[in-house]
């Protein structure tokens, strides 16, 4: 287990054993705030890198990166959650991401504070999304698949198709044109 693991109160999630009834993820921080994707849907981590600024899109998108002569949007998820802009660090990094859009399947590279490690989760600490009413993205639980219940946390995890959808980008660009 990792240090960085053990300062985010992770210390009694195993990720040395292949367990049938544990899900690997791969665990972020946004500020204090530990989030998680599922490690078959992460292509690779990486260090934070120029960014092309592509303008007149949306704030949740910071521009594109070349990642090996592949052109990656880049998203922030601190903007894309609604949480306050903070300073890049060494820290930083990029989660290319597979998810689809549109029908479509695509790469995502999304911006983190930082990268946790992977993780086994095991299946009886996973409870559904909690629900917070009706109001569309109050607190944008749209986006999660769930949450996980570590000794001295929670880890919310991500429903990564839902990050980037055609309906969020038309919203979006249609609000540029105004």
């Amino acid at each position: 287990m990792s240090e960085r693991a053990d300062s985010v109160g992770m210390s009694a999630v195993s990720n040395e054993t292949e367990d049938a009834d544990a899900t690997k993820y791969l665990v972020f921080l946004l500020g204090d705030e530990a989030y998680a994707v599922e490690v078959v849907r992460v292509e690779e981590v990486l260090e934070f890198t120029t960014i092309a600024r592509v303008p007149r899109t949306p704030d949740f998108l910071l521009g594109v990166v070349n990642l090996r002569g592949r052109v990656l949007p880049v998203m922030d998820l601190r903007s894309r959650l609604g949480l306050e802009h903070v300073e890049l660090t060494d820290e930083n990094r990029l989660i290319v991401i597979n998810t689809r859009c549109g029908g479509e399947q695509i790469s995502l590279t999304a911006l983190a504070d930082s990268v946790v490690g992977v993780l086994d989760i095991e299946n009886d600490a996973l409870e559904p999304a909690p629900r917070f009413g009706d109001s569309a993205g109050a607190a944008d639980s749209t986006i999660l698949a769930g949450l996980a219940r570590m000794p001295d946390r929670i880890v919310l995890l991500m429903d990564v198709d839902r990050l980037l959808t055609a309906e969020l980008l038309a919203e979006s660009y249609a609000a540029l044109k105004t």
